[in-house]
């Protein structure tokens, strides 16, 4: 597997973050998308799988409120 197919799964999780989809919308979930489905190698598609949650699990992240921030600008704005 290349690099690029790894940041490209990885860009999939992310978007699918940013378009509001949940980690369990993950594509490779479904049933056609399992190695049993598809003869792809269990690694393989673990390092892909890995790489979408990982995109998505940044995405995520960048969303979640910063409860030290948040409580600063409270403060600050009474």
């Amino acid at each position: 597997m290349t690099v690029e197919t790894l940041l490209d799964w990885q860009e999939r999780g992310l978007n699918a973050r940013i378009l509001g989809l949940a980690a369990s919308d993950h594509p490779l979930l479904k049933p056609d998308r399992q190695p049993d489905a598809t003869g792809e190698p269990l690694e393989v598609w673990q390092m892909k799988y890995d790489a979408w949650m990982f995109g998505w699990l940044i995405e995520d992240s960048m969303r979640q409120p910063e409860t030290d921030v948040n409580e600063l600008l409270i403060r600050s704005a009474g």
